[in-house]
């Protein structure tokens, strides 16, 4: 009889407390519904809520100086199912993010599609100085989510080559990209898509009380802010990996074996002429945008006043003209490489924009629900006014109260991954209690945002975690001590530093009273 040797069993590796703490938040995200069931259970319980609390009040005083009641209704009746039928079309139809989202995505889709964003990013990447390719990798990474999820993929992948090509430890590379395009998420240079889908968020929250019904809301309320947080940003998340990540990971992971080549990320000839045609066609549009937007009978002024701010056709029209800009250089990308050589490839490439959001419009339509039967029953008021009411009692106010705010966001981002889903619950009851405190909505979701992306990076449940790990396996090696805990532990210098240094820049606009925006002022 053949005899089997027993191997002898190593110990099990020693969990630390922080592994067992993000074991603990992986569990109890995973058993989180889909986000279509999520708003479909949440919609749910608003209508046996309403049940329960029907007749319930709450009270404010109004702008007039007036009590206003408000009381709970039920939709648990005839009227409320009569409610529900007759109007389920018209509430997925007029789902403010629903439009915005769309129409961003036919252009900004068509010009992901024809290859422009990667193309520009791997130009400007390629071409700088081994002294600036940090600060330059954090800039690319954190206007990243113009390109939306595929800058995830792209741009840790060809910084980890660049690195690599410079002699440089690639891990740190691919460290540095994620937590731009993800911890830096909400920043932007450019409005994105993200601007327009929060926007159409916090519009559909803000008409349930008077303080905030009037209150300036489009895609750009918070540009000041997210622009001028990427020079930030990039300065801190670059001075995290110098002085922090880099050293720490040439210590512990040194990788002198590079497994992937920069020239696989290098230009074609056909990719330069068409970047060629896309900047000629974007100093094209720039112009004509100037000659309509300065002077002073512009056809984007307001023709009124004849100004831009707080009101005018270029506020009120920024979808439209974002959507022609990234249209027009999208074209001029695709005709100069060579993918548009007909006029029905224009709108193949702009299907596969939108078909990349099918996700979204599934989910809008259960969130569409949730949110009009919230408002409807009244729920969403007298909590806000409740929650408001309580925040005064404790004197809870301020800019205590902000910060909080971004610490219950990042929380929440912990077991929530989605953004917009996260913005969905909380914009209803979070828009009309900040506004019953006197803060303009634009502040409001500036700090959501900040919680919401500084900890993307680091949560357990991010989709992009195994395509990170997978990069790092390419050049660990045989590194076995290269996995989740390396990942989570060089981006977690990276989230606590921008969670800290964003929170203190908001707190500057709060200090200064900055407007986030054009025509967004931080308080009523």
């Amino acid at each position: 009889m053949a005899e089997f040797s027993r191997q002898p069993q190593s110990a099990p590796p020693q969990v630390g407390a922080f592994q067992k703490l993000l074991d603990v938040i992986e569990y109890i995200g995973n058993k989180f519904p889909s986000p279509f069931m999520l708003f479909t259970i949440l919609g749910l319980m608003v209508l046996i809520l309403s049940w329960v609390f029907d007749g319930a009040t709450a009270s404010y005083i109004g702008k007039g100086g007036k009590p206003t009641v408000v009381k709970v209704v039920s939709l648990l009746n005839a009227d409320g199912f009569r409610y529900i039928l007759e109007d389920m079309v018209k509430n997925f139809v007029n789902f403010p993010p629903l439009g915005l989202v769309v129409v961003m995505m036919l252009a900004m889709g068509l010009a992901e599609a024809t290859g422009l964003v990667s193309a520009f990013v791997r130009r400007i990447m390629l071409g700088v100085p081994s002294w600036a390719v940090t600060s330059t990798v954090f800039f690319l990474g954190i206007n990243g989510n113009l390109a939306s999820d595929a800058a995830t993929v792209f741009i840790p992948a060809a910084a980890a080559a660049v690195y690599a090509s410079m002699g440089r430890n690639p891990l740190m590379g691919m460290s540095v990209a994620f937590a731009a395009v993800q911890a830096g998420f909400s920043a932007n240079i450019l409005p994105a898509g993200t601007d327009a889908l929060l926007a159409g968020i916090t519009q559909s929250a803000i008409g349930t009380i008077p303080q905030t019904a009037n209150s300036p809301v489009h895609p750009l309320i918070n540009y000041y802010l997210m622009s001028s947080s990427v020079i930030i940003l990039t300065i801190v998340g670059t001075l995290i990996a110098e002085k922090v990540v880099g050293p720490r990971l040439d210590r512990l992971h040194p990788v002198t074996e590079f497994g992937l080549k920069v020239s696989e990320h290098e230009l074609t000839p056909e990719e330069k002429k068409g970047l060629r045609y896309a900047g000629w066609a974007a100093l094209a549009y720039i112009a004509l945008l100037l000659i309509l937007l300065v002077p002073e009978n512009g056809l984007l002024r307001n023709p009124k006043t004849h100004a831009i701010l707080p009101n005018s056709p270029f506020l009120s029209g920024i979808i439209p003209i974002l959507f022609f800009f990234f249209m027009t250089v999208g074209i001029a990308f695709g005709i100069g490489k060579g993918v548009i050589k007909k006029e029905s490839d224009i709108g193949k490439f702009m299907g596969q924009g939108v078909a990349g959001i099918i996700s979204f419009i599934v989910t809008a339509f259960s969130a569409a629900q949730f949110i009009a039967w919230f408002n409807k029953s009244n729920l969403a008021t007298v909590m806000a006014i409740k929650g408001a009411d309580l925040l005064k009692a404790l004197d809870f106010t301020g800019v205590s109260l902000i910060i909080a705010f971004i610490l219950f966001s990042a929380f929440v981002d912990l077991f929530i991954v989605s953004g917009s889903a996260k913005w969905l619950i909380l914009a209803p009851v979070f828009v009309p209690m900040f506004g019953l405190l006197g803060y303009e909505p634009a502040l409001t979701q500036a700090a959501y945002r900040i919680g919401e992306s500084s900890v993307n990076s680091i949560t357990p449940l991010n989709y992009y975690l195994p395509v990170m790990l997978g990069i790092m396996a390419k050049y660990a090696g045989n590194d076995a001590k290269v996995g989740m805990g390396t990942l989570v532990s060089m981006q977690l210098p990276f989230g606590i530093a921008f969670l800290v240094a964003w929170t203190a820049w908001l707190m500057v606009f709060i200090f200064f009273n900055l407007p986030l925006g054009p025509g967004a002022k931080i308080y009523l």
